[in-house]
């Protein structure tokens, strides 16, 4: 069985098994691009949601103890502030995995255009 001859982003040799005659993985085919990125994308997604969801589901639960007389006003202010700095941190994650899709997309894009050239 014929491995892949495409590197990971890591720098080190592909290990998939290679598919067709290209001799690349489904991970680097560059016919598989559109679906991986759209995985891809998914996956961030849901994953985001699921973070800003919980958070939000924490922060009612803060306003109405401070609402029912259990928690004080100045605990729930400072516990907002850790939100806040976990909503930044959600965000920053956001951006950085963006920024690293968009990076190895632009590497594939200049190897296929070296390839080719």
């Amino acid at each position: 069985m014929n491995r892949c001859r495409a590197t990971k982003a890591n720098g080190k040799p592909c290990t998939l098994p290679a598919s067709g005659s290209h001799g690349l993985c489904w991970a680097h085919s560059p016919e598989h691009a559109e679906r991986r990125s759209r995985a891809a994308s998914k996956a961030a997604r849901a994953k985001g949601n699921r973070e800003v969801a919980n958070l939000k589901e924490e922060i009612k639960a803060v306003i109405g103890d401070v609402k029912a007389g259990e928690l004080d006003r100045n605990d729930a202010a400072v516990m907002i502030q850790g939100y806040r700095a976990l909503k930044d941190f959600i965000e920053l994650g956001r951006r950085v995995k963006e920024t690293d899709e968009l990076a190895a997309e632009i590497a594939e894009l200049k190897r296929e255009y070296d390839a080719a050239g």
